[in-house]
């Protein structure tokens, strides 16, 4: 499982670096796509808002269930209440928050893999998977309250620094697959 993670964290890297470090043209007009698509913005918007429920419905914190299990289903359709309420009212820069929403959520259900792999002293090639999950959730709280920001600095390094950049991601890339193939 542990490998499935690695390629799942480090594909996206790779491929994003090597098309910025190979075609930035390419990458910009991508990224502009990607900032006003509605339908990246409802998908992502979904699979955040029904992750989060999911994350809620296996806290097992006490006070949560209290309020959050009092009916079968309750999580399940205020994710898809807040889904609506999110496209319908917060349309501008969605797909930017969404996507900083499941970088906030994904290092939760890896961590739950992660500590089986973590060695009780010294350095081990899981860490470079848990910084990176760290380094997201940073960036997910962030872009949650400032996703233009977001946009506005992914914009820049692709303007002022596509090259560099870009082989900062297939670098990243490349570590992520293979701290999952050496876990």
């Amino acid at each position: 499982m542990i490998v499935l993670w690695g390629i799942i964290l480090g594909f996206p890297e790779l491929a994003l670096g090597g098309l910025m470090f190979r075609a930035p043209s390419k990458i910009k007009e991508l990224l502009n796509r990607f900032f006003v698509s509605k339908k990246a913005a409802l998908l992502l918007t979904a699979v955040a808002w029904f992750w989060t429920a999911h994350e809620l419905d296996i806290v097992g914190i006490e006070s949560f269930d209290m309020i959050t299990k009092r009916f079968p289903g309750e999580l399940w359709i205020l994710a898809a209440v807040l889904t609506y309420m999110c496209a319908a009212l917060m349309p501008k820069n969605l797909s930017v928050r969404a996507f900083t929403g499941v970088l906030m959520l994904f290092p939760a259900s890896l961590f739950r893999l992660t500590r089986l792999y973590v060695p009780e002293s010294g350095f081990a090639m899981v860490h470079i998977m848990v910084v990176f999950a760290y380094i997201c959730a940073v960036i997910g709280m962030y872009g949650m309250f400032y996703p233009w920001r977001i946009e506005k600095a992914l914009m820049f390094l692709v303007d002022k620094t596509p090259r560099t950049f870009g082989a900062i991601l297939v670098l990243v890339g490349i570590a992520l697959i293979t701290a999952g193939i050496m876990a």
